[in-house]
């Protein structure tokens, strides 16, 4: 996989941030369908990926701990 520079990582994201600003509406309020815009957009980054996995490994092992010691997991 060919690492992104930081420059293009940052040019990418504030394209981002200026579509899904343009996609507001007049009110201040977010349109009820605005969340789609955000599906897939961090799709492929390494970075994203290595986070969700991280949580994963550390929900398990919340899980693991109380289900030995009786209590519950945290939330």
């Amino acid at each position: 996989m060919v690492e992104e520079t930081l420059e293009a990582r940052v040019a990418r994201l504030e394209r981002q941030m200026t579509l899904m600003a343009g996609a507001r509406t007049d009110s201040s309020e977010p349109a009820a369908d605005d969340w789609k815009q955000t599906v897939g957009m961090f799709r492929g980054d390494g970075i994203v990926a290595e986070m969700i996995e991280q949580s994963r490994r550390l929900r398990d092992e919340d899980r693991r701990r109380a289900r030995e010691t009786g209590e519950s997991a945290p939330a």
